[in-house]
């Protein structure tokens, strides 16, 4: 195999491999309701949060102002993953129109969780489905912890790394 070949395979296999992470990243978040937990299913940032560390579930009109992105991606409308918001709070976003509002803010122990869809229906029925299933404690009830979540995105990120690299590496080993 000539140089070229070699240059246009890496080429090639780093831009699949970067429009399928990029793919993978784009999946639309899924949520599972029940009494006492919520189960957010998404690729880079899936959580379980009990009941138990739930405060309230609200509907707001605009996100908080964002002072840093801990891990995440913020993107033209798109909002995904670990925020730090006004006053240095933890917050996990899955937005998809920060634009527009409205959004569901559930409000735990020790973070901010804000959702919207795009479409403005969806986001009012996440919060009905919301309201309807989760049974929300006393005060006295709740639990300090925080809720579960990954670190799936970085352990990606590196995965991907390792790959461009050993792709980079291979005209030396061929």
């Amino acid at each position: 195999m000539n140089d070229m070949t070699i240059s246009w395979m890496m080429i090639g296999l780093i831009s699949v491999m970067t429009i399928v992470l990029l793919v993978l990243f784009r999946q639309k978040t899924r949520f599972e309701i029940f009494s006492d937990l919520i189960i957010i299913r998404d690729f880079a940032y899936p959580a379980n949060i009990p009941n138990y560390a739930i405060k309230s579930i609200s509907m707001v009109e605009k996100l908080p102002k964002v002072m840093m992105r801990s891990n995440g991606y913020g993107g033209l409308r798109t909002w995904k993953g670990i925020f730090r918001i006004l006053g240095g709070k933890r917050a996990l976003f899955y937005v998809e129109n920060h634009f527009k509002g409205p959004l569901v803010k559930i409000e735990t122990v020790r973070e901010s969780i804000y959702i919207n869809f795009k479409n403005k229906e969806q986001t009012n029925q996440l919060y009905d489905e919301l309201t309807k299933n989760v049974k929300l404690l006393n005060e006295t009830e709740l639990v300090d912890c925080k809720f579960v979540t990954t670190n799936r995105s970085w352990v990606i990120v590196g995965v991907f790394i390792v790959i461009t690299i050993v792709i980079g590496l291979l005209p030396a080993i061929i």
